[in-house]
């Protein structure tokens, strides 16, 4: 029986822990399109594509890979520009898992930053 519980715990663990990864993944990488919008001079976009649950960079040198987040998570939202003078189109991206937690992610259009809330 102590065993079951154990199993159970770590499992429940190991999602949590997939969740919040994945969660600072998609902020890193939104953070990076800024940086790389400011570096190489140029629009940079974070895209999307919710149906598939996909995300990636798209700059005017070529696209990153895309990435694929793990099953029973979902984003939602729409794709950001970042321009070569620091600031965005804004926005905001959802990040949820199966029990209905979710990070945001919102974009200041002014600064171009990201930031991270939990809900």
């Amino acid at each position: 029986m102590a065993g079951s519980v154990v199993i159970f715990s770590a499992g429940r663990l190991h999602e949590k822990t997939v969740f919040n990864e994945e969660a600072r993944k998609i902020y890193q990488t939104m953070k990076h399109a800024r940086e790389m919008a400011l570096l190489e001079r140029r629009d940079t976009a974070f895209r999307l594509d919710p149906e598939v649950n996909t995300y990636w960079i798209d700059s005017g040198g070529g696209s990153s890979d895309v990435r694929s987040l793990p099953r029973g998570l979902v984003i939602t939202g729409k794709d950001v520009l970042f321009f070569p003078k620091g600031n965005s189109s804004g926005g905001s991206i959802k990040i949820q898992n199966a029990k209905g937690q979710e990070y945001n992610i919102e974009i200041d259009p002014v600064l171009g930053t990201p930031s991270i809330k939990r809900f």
